[in-house]
């Protein structure tokens, strides 16, 4: 199994931070988000390590990648960049999914995540339950809130299959939510391009699933652990001290 992390977008309601940083690299607990994510695909034995990301933070991720080539991982991660500079430029997270995988030639099952995640539950779940059926298979997050799930894509589950799927609704079905962590068979990679050649949205992830689950069977695997989108930077900065505190905590007590 190969990785596709996404970097592209440019976090425009995080600004004037992200003018400079892209959302994957800024700081949680001493360290970029994108060390956190990279670490835990690290234990599951991944492949190949994709980034795609816009030509604007380019040479960010350049360098970041040099400094993990450094600490082992020579030859194992590697940078798709999207033609963009700007927001008004960019592709979407599903038109740029389908140009890394056109890019990169998968040719073995696909683990992609969004970048901008920040979570503290092992991937290796996802991956186990991914390999007892060859299914796609998302990880879904109990938010344990009505209202907070309304800003995400929305998941119906009837034991471990997906059953619906509503991208932000306003009147959510169940608190369960995507986390924008998917494993996928090799052979849906091309329901991709499928989807962006049709004219659909190839923005929110969410979309892609609502068009897929009436072509293919969905599992999904709930996590309860510690999950945040970094979207805002009301929750970046709680993520953020939150981690600080745990920090000065464990250092005061030793």
């Amino acid at each position: 199994m190969d990785a596709l992390i996404l970097c592209g977008g440019f976090a425009t309601r995080l600004e004037p931070i992200t003018l400079f940083v892209p959302k994957p690299l800024l700081p949680i607990g001493g360290k970029p988000i994108l060390d956190h994510i990279i670490e835990n695909v690290e234990r599951q034995g991944i492949g190949r390590i994709v980034l795609s990301t816009n030509r604007k933070f380019g040479d960010q991720f350049e360098y970041w990648i040099g400094n993990w080539k450094a600490s082992g991982l020579d030859g194992k991660i590697s940078l798709i960049t999207e033609p963009t500079m700007h927001d008004g430029e960019k592709f979407g997270a599903i038109k740029g999914i389908n140009y890394a995988i056109e890019r990169a030639g998968f040719a073995d099952d696909l683990l992609v995540i969004a970048g901008d995640n920040y979570f503290s539950f092992d991937l290796g779940r996802l991956i186990g339950a991914y390999r007892k059926t060859g299914k796609p298979t998302i990880a879904v997050h109990n938010i344990k809130s009505v209202e907070g799930a309304t800003r995400f894509g929305v998941v119906e589950m009837d034991g471990d299959i997906v059953k619906g799927f509503e991208e932000k609704p306003q009147h959510p079905k169940s608190t369960y939510i995507s986390t924008g962590i998917y494993a996928l068979p090799k052979e849906t990679l091309g329901r991709f391009s499928e989807y962006v050649s049709d004219g659909n949205n190839p923005d929110a992830p969410g979309y892609f699933l609502q068009w897929l689950i009436k072509k293919e069977k969905i599992y999904g695997v709930v996590y309860n652990e510690d999950w945040h989108d970094i979207g805002t930077v009301d929750t970046y900065r709680e993520v953020f001290e939150k981690h600080l505190h745990m920090g000065l905590g464990s250092s005061s007590d030793e």
